[in-house]
């Protein structure tokens, strides 16, 4: 410590006492302090959010003037062959079933041939009159997190060349940074759970009056046991205590078993190991409270709702159900299925990945434990 106020004593008689940076050294400081914190648990969360809402401007800006002119055409192709029937049924009548037939199928053909290419262009077959938006903030929002997420529903997908351009490069750009949210917010929900689950078992220990200090005294007797007779002047043999130094604190290592105090007010969240059936519980209570929520907004029954829930989760994402398309889905209600449905995704694949890195860390743990065990049975038999 010493070394090091004199190290920054030197660097500060360095330096004049009115000292102003310089313009560039500024810009550096600024962008050191701003990827730092880009890096840090809430710049990641909130870059993950921000990239999102920029994805969903940018989609909308791009998609949705040309969603608005293939429903315009849908609307004209539609009137068209309309007043197209009404011309033949007017000069045909009724007189003349075989003829009005005939016309009137050339002009269905037509129809359909205009309505396939519609739906090519990007049509769901939504009401073009007062149906909802497609490329919408919500809608945008929730394509934006399927595309980065790799779930890719495929209920809507850029149907301009400048559109599928702009996935392609925020896919490119957006998956990383997706990537580096599942990590963080990973690894924030597991220290939380780990603290949580310490002050339990803690709390536990308390309870069915566990006495740590048989620990102590064993580590204590296996510190200070003889290490063998020593020669001295006397001619009398003695045992020569080893003392362990005080500084260690509450943590001692013997034998390369760490004994560290239960007393301690500061658990080591490293040391605890959650079991899976806690991560199994947690899992669990994430699809069930999901399959509640689609239930309950889109009218889905349990099993719809369960299965649309596991296939978002794991990311296969086949798109045959999809918030806000249902047709017990009003439209008023849409926007807020994307809003929710977004949600649950961002919140649920971390707390998914949080359990899948509990589980592999208690998998590790026990095969360690086993292999620590064979290893000491090994020792004993070869002795």
């Amino acid at each position: 410590m010493a070394v090091e106020r004199g190290r920054g004593s030197r660097h500060s008689h360095q330096l004049p006492p009115h000292y102003i940076k310089p313009f560039g050294e500024k810009v550096k400081d600024c962008c050191r302090s701003t990827i730092a914190f880009i890096f840090s648990n809430v710049g990641v969360c909130g870059l993950m959010v921000g990239y999102t809402i920029m994805g969903a401007f940018v989609f909308q800006y791009i998609e949705a003037p040309h969603e608005t002119t293939t429903m315009r055409s849908v609307d004209r192709i539609r009137n068209q062959t309309i007043q197209q029937l009404w011309n033949i049924t007017v000069e045909y009548n009724v007189l003349y079933k075989n003829n009005w037939t005939d016309s009137v199928q050339l002009v269905v053909n037509h129809y359909q041939k205009e309505i396939i290419a519609a739906v090519g262009d990007g049509w769901d077959g939504a009401d073009t009159s007062n149906g909802p938006s497609q490329w919408s903030i919500e809608g945008g929002f929730l394509y934006s997190l399927t595309v980065i997420t790799t779930i890719g529903y495929g209920h809507i997908s850029p149907n301009t060349d400048f559109g599928k351009v702009a996935t392609i490069l925020y896919t490119i750009f957006g998956m990383p940074v997706f990537l580096l949210y599942m990590a963080n917010m990973g690894d924030i929900l597991a220290k939380s759970l780990k603290w949580t689950y310490s002050k339990l078992c803690m709390c536990r220990r308390q309870e069915s009056k566990y006495d740590p200090t048989v620990v102590w005294r064993s580590a204590d007797a296996t510190l200070r046991a003889p290490a063998g007779p020593s020669n001295y002047p006397d001619g009398h043999h003695q045992h020569r205590d080893l003392e362990y130094p005080s500084e260690l604190g509450d943590e001692i290592s013997i034998d390369s078993a760490s004994w560290r105090s239960v007393r301690s007010e500061k658990p080591d969240l490293s040391s605890v190991n959650i079991p899976i059936t806690v991560s199994l519980v947690i899992m669990v209570a994430l699809l069930y409270g999901g399959t509640k929520l689609f239930q309950e907004y889109e009218g889905w029954d349990v099993l719809t709702s369960f299965y649309f829930c596991f296939i978002s989760l794991t990311t296969i994402g086949f798109g045959d159900y999809v918030p806000g398309s249902s047709v017990n889905t009003v439209s008023s209600g849409s926007r807020m299925s994307f809003i929710y449905c977004s949600l649950y995704l961002m919140f649920g694949l971390a707390l998914l990945s949080m359990c899948f890195n509990l589980m592999q860390e208690e998998v590790v743990h026990k095969i360690s434990q086993c292999l620590k065990a064979i290893r000491l049975f090994k020792r004993r038999e070869s002795h």
